[in-house]
């Protein structure tokens, strides 16, 4: 069966988008590792206060797990796709059984 041109552009058009999608999740994460490492950079410089360093330790356990979680969420989606797009490349591979 094969496919019209005006639907291989509808296909092509839609990985555009996921792709686009899966850049963006990708950035995401990768801003959230950054801004824990400059968190943490950040308490240990030696001009912050006392009761600054206090403060930003109070949040620190909050903003830790919000960060963490969109990581997470980023590495989970990413083993979703692959786990999917693994299982679609091994049916397509597998030939359909002829006679018995």
């Amino acid at each position: 069966m094969s496919m019209t041109e005006h639907e291989r552009e509808i296909a092509l058009m839609e990985q555009e988008r996921i792709d686009e999608r899966q850049d963006n999740q990708k950035r995401m994460a990768w801003v959230a590792m950054a801004s824990m490492i400059g968190y943490t950079v950040a308490m240990l410089l030696p001009f912050i206060s006392e009761a600054r360093l206090a403060t930003l330790t109070e949040i620190a356990s909050l903003f830790y797990i919000a960060q963490a979680g969109v990581v997470g969420a980023y590495m989970g989606s990413e083993a979703i796709v692959n786990r999917s797009r693994n299982n679609k490349a091994n049916s397509s591979q597998q030939s359909p059984r002829v006679g018995r």
